[in-house]
């Protein structure tokens, strides 16, 4: 409703008459209405002709949907209020007569009175401002003293607002509308989550304001005394701690300096005059008759991620920089109270780290990453690990139609995965994941690996996580908003096509699937082998490379990559292999054929003919990942292998015990860590030097021939000490063995990359400058 349709309405000024309430605050037996000043979507002002005093309209969305019977409570609440003493303008009358503007109305005295912005606080005396400060947390002290009974809200009164509700609440309310990810945002939510505070008797479930502060109280003219709370719009049943917290959060937000227009007190505290923390808090509980003062600082953070969130809803909505920059300002502020709560330690561990320390060395690695290692160690501890056997039964079994069905067990965990934050931790662009490096998440991927599992837990599993990276950089707006976003989120799976029956498909020259241009679009014909991903029934696109053009003028830009919808009836799945019997149920490995399948031109991934370069960026990170994960599983083996040694006796002697063994184990264990050194190397090269770099080449190249077949090894003689048992399912050694196989020829076969290391080899030999140093080359006869 706009302001000229109320000013259109005589019969309002008619009806106010009528109202004895109004006619009294006037002091009028007849007003007339001289201007009406529109506040906020629903709310007026109304200034008369013939008297000073104001009254405020507070009119009904027209929309039922939006407000339901949310207005007639405010109405209500807002009496109650009145009637309790609380400081709040006076209701004076409600109307329920559609006829006279057109939606229910109701009006409240408009109050007038001092009201402070930062600005003008500057001004006030240090000593008149611990009055007022004083005088508001009293009022607020009072509103969350009265009973649910009084407002007419006692049948909620047994109810109760736990932390770890609001906490979702406010993940739900961040993801909703995620522009970026933010860091602190999420460090936030999860410690939070881990350290949700002890219930208190004071911190009962009551009406609070929502968006108290000052600004949003009127003074006496000359007093400090307060005369009303404004804008009650955002009130609602709620933790009383919080709402304190709210008021009092400028406290732990830094000064600004008009930088992000964010109310911060932090640092300037004495110079503004501002009164001690500890005073305005003392008198909120001493108001509430407490002979002790909590510790709020858990609530404050609450509220200065609120804040932070609000500030990311509306850069969502308007673009403004300035609004992005406040979130992370306000963010960073509520990370910096969890340190100095913590001592510098938010997850609890400093002592886990310092204990590990040949394992994290000198190798450049963030506190941040740190805390996702043990966050992840723990959730494999107590959520994977008692759950994995039974789930692994399900992956064994041998499909009995085209399309697998998800294993719901591990659809629950990727939840609860995602609901600590433990999500998407391979992506180093902070955009899209958690911005750790690739050095960082080698670490995190080798402790995932203990479990054959967990990488798809932590949605982080191929061939999802190499068809993201391709999106995030190759793909068009539309392309992310229909097939990144889902599998960002693990809404769907995907697959990528690359292999064939008939020809040596790691080079993709030799490639026969055909990507035809035509009149809006391409046709895709062939077929690919081998396929992961392709039998899952939540599979919904996969990305094809095929040849695009049959002019071998330049080979390597021959190839295309098109992104291809599950929906096309002409993409036909056809039967699933096993490898070595294993079925990998519900991803599979299946052959598909594409028979004369339309592609819109939309659906081109990066340009015409550049599917080459693209390939290889996603199988160099793909093959170090593979490596990686690998490494998790060998480890496991050896841990089992040991723990074997423990028990087993043979010729009246442990096993751990035998000379034999142990020379054996220590072989082992050299050959394992001469595997995890060449990841580390290649991770921490990716970081420094570059994708491009020719020594980070060579370093993938390294760990691509080395690592499968060392596993593979290591992997045999962990069997070989179980025994019989090695090669059942009752143990993982039988899955983590068929995978060291399979990782031998996946992402091009070991022995190609064996030949690159001894290309570079010859290249580094010929740059080796003391090659023609005297004494260092052959001897000369």
């Amino acid at each position: 409703m706009s302001i000229s349709e109320i000013q259109k309405q005589l019969n309002l000024t008619n009806y106010l008459n009528q109202q004895a309430t109004v006619c009294v605050f006037l002091g009028l037996k007849e007003s007339l209405i001289d201007q009406v000043q529109q506040l906020a979507t629903q709310t007026f002002k109304l200034t008369f002709k013939n008297s000073n005093k104001k009254i405020i309209l507070h009119t009904k969305a027209s929309n039922p949907q939006i407000t339901g019977n949310q207005f007639e409570k405010d109405y209500m609440i807002a009496q109650k209020l009145s009637g309790a003493n609380l400081p709040v303008p006076k209701t004076l009358f409600y109307c329920e007569d559609q006829s006279i503007i057109g939606v229910p109305f109701y009006a409240t005295e408009y109050v007038e009175g001092r009201l402070f912005n930062d600005q003008r606080l500057l001004s006030v005396s240090p000593a008149e401002k611990r009055l007022l400060f004083k005088e508001v947390t009293k009022a607020l002290a009072h509103l969350h003293s009265i009973s649910l009974n009084y407002l007419g809200l006692g049948e909620l009164e047994s109810q109760t607002s736990h932390y770890q509700t609001l906490n979702k609440k406010l993940y739900n309310l961040y993801k909703l509308h995620e522009t970026k990810i933010s860091k602190n945002v999420e460090d936030l939510l999860y410690w939070l989550q881990i350290n949700s505070p002890m219930k208190s008797e004071l911190d009962n479930l009551c009406l609070v304001h929502g968006d108290f502060s000052l600004s949003k109280v009127v003074f006496h003219p000359t007093e400090p005394k307060v005369l009303a709370i404004l804008d009650w719009q955002q009130a609602q049943l709620g933790n009383a701690f919080i709402d304190l917290a709210s008021f009092v959060a400028p406290y732990y937000i830094p000064f600004e300096n008009g930088q992000y227009h964010v109310e911060g007190w932090l640092g300037i505290e004495q110079i503004a005059g501002q009164p001690n923390l500890q005073e305005v808090i003392s008198a909120y509980f001493t108001t509430r008759s407490s002979q002790s003062i909590p510790d709020i600082r858990y609530q404050i953070i609450m509220a200065i991620l609120k804040q932070s969130i609000e500030q990311q809803i509306l850069y969502k909505q308007t673009q403004d920089e300035k609004y992005q920059k406040n979130s992370h300002f306000l963010s960073k502020a509520g990370y910096e109270l969890i340190l100095q709560m913590t001592e510098g330690d938010p997850y609890g561990i400093k002592m886990r780290a310092t204990n590990d320390g040949q394992l994290w060395s000198n190798w450049p690695i963030s506190e941040r990453c740190k805390s996702y290692y043990y966050r992840i160690k723990d959730f494999l501890k107590d959520e994977v690990f008692p759950k994995e056997k039974a789930i692994l039964d399900k992956v064994r079994a041998i499909p009995k139609t085209l399309q697998n069905k998800a294993i719901i067990d591990i659809e629950e965990l990727q939840t609860k995965a995602k609901s600590v934050g433990l999500w998407n931790l391979f992506i180093s662009d902070p955009m899209y994941g958690k911005g750790l490096t690739n050095l960082e998440y080698v670490f995190l991927s080798e402790l995932m690996g203990l479990s054959y599992i967990a990488h798809e837990i932590f949605n982080c599993y191929a061939p999802d996580t190499g068809n993201i990276k391709l999106l995030i950089a190759y793909g068009t707006q539309y392309q992310k908003e229909k097939y990144l976003r889902p599998l960002l989120e693990g809404e769907c799976k995907s697959f990528f096509a690359m292999s064939e029956k008939n020809v040596s498909s790691s080079n993709p020259n030799n490639l026969e699937c055909t990507i035809t241009p035509c009149e809006g679009g391409f046709i895709l014909n062939g077929s690919k082998y081998f396929i992961s991903s392709a039998s899952d029934e939540r599979t919904i696109f996969g990305i094809v490379i095929g040849k695009s053009t049959q002019t071998m003028s330049n080979p390597n830009e021959s190839q295309s990559m098109v992104i291809v919808d599950m929906k096309n009836p002409k993409v036909k799945i056809g039967k699933q292999f096993g490898s070595f019997g294993f079925f990998d149920i519900p991803h599979g490995y299946s052959e598909i054929e594409f028979d004369n399948v339309f592609i819109p031109q939309e659906n081109l991934l990066g340009s015409l003919g550049g599917a080459f370069k693209m390939a290889q960026d996603r199988l160099q990170i793909g093959r170090l990942h593979n490596c990686v994960r690998q490494i998790g599983q060998t480890r496991r083996c050896l841990d089992l292998m040991m723990s074997r040694s423990e028990q087993r006796t043979i010729f009246k002697q442990k096993l751990k015990d035998n000379a034999a063994f142990q020379e054996r184990l220590g072989d082992l264990e050299i050959a394992f860590q001469s595997c995890r050194l060449l990841s580390l190397n290649a991770g921490l090269l990716l970081d420094s030097a570059g994708s491009s770099h020719l020594h980070t080449f060579m370093a993938i190249s390294e760990c691509k021939a080395h690592t499968p077949k060392a596993c593979q090894y290591i992997i045999d003689q962990c069997i070989q000490a179980f025994g019989a048992e090695g090669v059942t399912e009752e143990q993982p050694l039988a899955i983590a063995f068929r995978f060291a196989r399979a990782i031998r020829f996946i992402d091009e076969p070991c022995e190609v990359h064996l030949k690159q290391v001894s290309r570079f080899a010859y290249g580094n030999h010929l740059f080796n400058d003391l090659n023609n140093a005297q004494g260092y080359g052959l001897a000369k006869l």
